[in-house]
């Protein structure tokens, strides 16, 4: 935990979130990672963690169980055994197409998780899992709701495991921690036997994704050459304001037609419409999308009482976070890290120095960075975990994937919640169904579920 005496003040951390960069262009530095992976992330965080702060000074607890076994999607608690039925299916305005999430008379989603429903691309993932369960169902006749329960989680954790973590990870940390086991994250049951996720991975290193986020998503579909930001939150029922922009007094109770996904746009794999690229996920650096600045209300988590005062704005709602669970600062986690990597003879890594903290920061930013915080020291010299890791992400991997900290924390973390999961595809030698038509004889890709669940073909 951060000693007390380097805590910077909630006033400090407000001010530092205000003075990023929020591009308001529509040039934007991109990753080589098509953008449906950010939402598919944010999709995986949400399964993993619901973190609550009790306002009291209570402890910080999880309200899921922290394994990757899709209790966002099914449930807490595994329904009793019996024939599987398909999961319902909401259906679009005015077409009527199967590709929307269930929804009752007012337009609130039907689901698990009904934070799934905050923005339009990770409704439209959390759809496609959906399908695939049952896609599954079609093509696995005979099928206990468990067994088809079952062959889903572990087809999605391969997806996470061979397509998104390779995508995210430093190459060097996700071959370590693949071919010699984690290092800095050894899980032991707690009460419940539930699995405890890290902390400085739910409020800090899990975070990461916001900088991914577009302002323009080109393309979206044939029928949105334009798509915004601001339109992903307004084509939710949870996030958007009312009455409902776009339709007049017309409650938005179901998803228009021209507003579904083109998979083929948002992964690129088969080609998208007219054999246009993927749409790319921005870089993961300290520069956010405009909208992000402000972001509206009713698209913020509702998360239980917490001393700090609300923001909406992203990068001060993360430096608030983690104040409030007074996670330790970048470069001590950083140092742990990297002891214990030494102490088992592994491959260490660059520390980032003050200067490094400073480094493209706007001149606001950069004055904040060196004012002194909490009478310990200056952020630069000790910058929160969640800025820390976006900064490591921007100087050490160009902004294209996580640097060796955040990397380790992500990889590890997701590793021990799919080996912590009923089932697990690390428990034996696991490979995927023939059945559910994988590209690849040893593991499934996300293009392979959006495939299986029948939404490549817009």
């Amino acid at each position: 935990m951060l000693p007390h005496h380097l805590h910077p003040s909630v006033e400090h951390l407000v001010a530092l979130g205000a003075a990023f960069r929020f591009n308001d262009t529509d040039r934007e530095a991109e990753t080589d990672i098509p953008v449906g992976y950010t939402y598919l992330c944010q999709l995986v965080f949400h399964d993993l963690t619901l973190m609550v702060v009790p306002a009291a000074g209570a402890s910080p607890f999880n309200r899921h169980s922290g394994r990757l076994q899709l209790d966002s999607i099914f449930g807490e608690r595994p329904a009793r055994d019996g024939r599987a039925a398909p999961l319902p299916i909401g259906r679009t305005m005015p077409g009527g197409r199967p590709c929307d999430l269930p929804r009752d008379r007012i337009g609130r989603a039907a689901i698990c998780d009904s934070r799934n429903d905050d923005n339009l691309p990770l409704a439209q993932t959390h759809l496609a899992v959906l399908r695939f369960h049952n896609a599954i169902l079609s093509a696995c006749p005979g099928q206990s709701r468990n067994e088809v329960r079952a062959l889903a989680v572990a087809h999605f954790q391969s997806v996470v495991l061979h397509d998104l973590l390779p995508r995210l990870i430093d190459p060097a940390v996700y071959e370590d921690v693949m071919a010699n086991g984690r290092c800095i994250l050894h899980p032991t049951p707690e009460i419940g036997d539930d699995f405890a996720i890290p902390l400085e991975f739910a409020a800090a290193c899990a975070r990461f994704g916001h900088a991914m986020i577009r302002n323009l998503y080109r393309c979206w579909n044939s029928e949105n050459p334009g798509a915004r930001l601001y339109a992903f939150w307004r084509n939710t029922f949870n996030s958007s304001d009312r009455p409902l922009d776009g339709t007049g007094d017309l409650a938005r109770t179901r998803l228009f037609d021209d507003w579904i996904a083109d998979w083929g746009r948002l992964l690129g794999d088969p080609p998208g419409r007219f054999g246009l690229p993927p749409l790319l996920a921005s870089r993961i650096d300290t520069v956010f999308a405009h909208p992000l600045s402000q972001v509206p209300q009713q698209a913020l988590p509702r998360l239980a009482a917490s001393s700090l005062q609300p923001s909406t704005n992203i990068a001060t709602l993360s430096l608030l976070r983690g104040l409030s669970l007074r996670l330790n600062s970048g470069p001590a986690v950083a140092a742990k890290i990297l002891a214990l990597l030494r102490a088992q003879g592994r491959a260490g890594f660059r520390l980032l120095t003050p200067q490094d903290m400073l480094r493209d920061e706007p001149d606001e930013a950069r004055r904040l960075l060196l004012l002194p915080a909490g009478g310990g020291g200056t952020l630069a010299a000790h910058p929160p975990l969640w800025l820390y890791v976006l900064k490591e992400a921007a100087i050490l991997q160009g902004g294209m994937r996580l640097g060796p900290v955040g990397s380790r924390i992500v990889m590890e973390t997701l590793h021990a919640a799919i080996e912590a999961a009923h089932p697990s595809i690390l428990d034996s030698g696991w490979h995927p169904d023939p059945r559910l038509r994988p590209s690849h004889p040893e593991r499934y890709s996300f293009p392979d579920l959006i495939a299986f669940a029948g939404l490549s073909t817009p």
